[in-house]
């Protein structure tokens, strides 16, 4: 059966400054636990205090509802393992050396047991990908190296609980992966409960499911990802203004933090002398939205559905965006509402997109806008390859010519396009 924790009202102090205030959280056994929060939240003193390394000044620690004070030394070790955020060795023990002491708390002294010690030692470094380097000096390792062989030693233990502070410090992000995906498969495969301090917020959201956020020695939110990272916790707890999304390929919440640690706002510039319209979204129009978001010009964009990349661009900087449900038609609501951003703007884009009876009412709106003076800015003149519609959408290109429309061929001649005209 995994190993259930409970801590319970647990508090560390040093001369009177709390470092742990009131702390409480449950975990059933088998859960894989994000420690999140900045520096000095609190956490690697958290991990200190479930490992009995440091004793709490007030509160308890619970182990399947028994105290974690009742366990020997011995116990602990056969239930608990740690991988510390210092892996240094002071001695010039081999890397199989270092791996093997994580069978101690195994050994009956002289006697032999049945257990095969070995075979155990030799499994966790292969599964750490370190076994090449079993007869090197432990202290010529490298960082991340090190890293794997102090991993590789707690695997040894066969632990039920597994702590890990901040386990992808030192490593690149092929190993963060590797490391992170090995945490995985041991929890999932052997139902290890593990509790991991990260940096890391969107490393986090891809391999852990449950998350603590301490803040200032609390505990300022625990369950899911939409629970705890959340804009106000993540300002509460870091002190950054952040924007929450999915990723449009996975799907996982994501936390984006802008320039200057602040949520990136609206351009400065005047709404009306410099708004841009971007028609459609897709990897069509993504170059042209950050090229002239970057340029410092106001944008709108739509119509598009949620599920569309150019929307979490949209939403992260604040631009005005019109939704529309994936593969409908546009209506006539729709239509106007299009047709209204694109009279508050000064120039109206159309990406390469391409155009079916579906999205065809897009043209239309923009060929009314430009006939109302709004200036124009259309990809590529041969636009055949991209037309659905039965040459309904060349027709409309072709009086989109005739009311001034520019053609271009990349998104820096939009900006070469407006940059002496608004």
């Amino acid at each position: 059966m995994s190993l259930s924790l409970k801590v319970h009202g647990l508090r560390i102090e040093y001369d009177s400054v709390s470092i742990l205030d009131n702390v409480d959280f449950n975990l059933h056994g088998g859960e894989m636990v994000a420690l999140l929060g900045p520096n000095g939240a609190g956490k690697s003193t958290l991990m200190r205090c479930i490992s009995r390394a440091l004793e709490p000044t007030k509160g308890t620690i619970f182990f399947n509802g028994r105290e974690a004070a009742s366990f020997s030394a011995g116990d602990m070790a056969r239930q608990l393992a740690v991988v510390p955020q210092d892996t240094g060795v002071d001695f010039d023990f081999t890397v199989e050396e270092v791996v093997e002491m994580g069978r101690f708390p195994y050994r009956k002294g002289l006697r032999k047991d049945k257990i095969n010690h070995q075979a155990i030692v030799h499994s966790a470094m292969e599964v750490t990908d370190i076994l090449r380097l079993k007869h090197r000096s432990a202290a010529t390792l490298s960082g991340g190296e090190r890293q794997r062989m102090v991993f590789a030693r707690a695997l040894c233990q066969e632990p039920e609980i597994l702590l890990l502070d901040e386990p992808t410090a030192n490593l690149d992000i092929g190993y963060q992966w590797e490391l992170l995906d090995i945490v995985s498969r041991l929890n999932r495969e052997k139902k290890v409960t593990v509790i991991a301090a990260i940096h890391d917020l969107n490393l986090a959201t891809l391999f852990f499911r449950q998350f603590i956020l301490l803040a200032k020695g609390k505990v300022l939110a625990f369950g899911n990802a939409e629970e705890v990272l959340t804009k106000e916790n993540i300002l509460a707890s870091y002190g950054v203004q952040a924007s929450i999304f999915r990723h449009p390929l996975h799907g996982r919440l994501q936390v984006s933090i802008g320039k200057d640690s602040v949520r990136p706002m609206k351009n400065k510039a005047s709404e009306k002398d410099k708004r841009v319209h971007i028609i459609g979204g897709g990897k069509e129009a993504l170059p042209v939205l950050e090229v002239l978001w970057e340029k410092g010009y106001s944008l709108s964009l739509g119509p598009i559905s949620q599920e569309d990349s150019g929307y979490d661009f949209a939403r992260f900087f604040d631009i005005p965006v019109i939704e529309n449900p994936p593969f409908s038609k546009i209506s006539d609501e729709m239509y106007k509402q299009h047709l209204k951003l694109m009279q508050e703007s000064k120039w109206v884009v159309l990406p390469p997109i391409s155009f079916g009876e579906g999205n065809l009412r897009n043209l239309e709106a923009m060929e009314e806008a430009m006939a109302q003076g709004i200036s124009g800015i259309v990809f590529g003149e041969k636009a055949e390859s991209r037309d659905y519609s039965g040459g309904k959408a060349v027709s409309i290109l072709k009086q989109l010519k005739e009311h001034g429309a520019f053609f271009v061929k990349d998104p820096e001649d939009v900006f070469e396009c407006i940059k002496d005209k608004l």
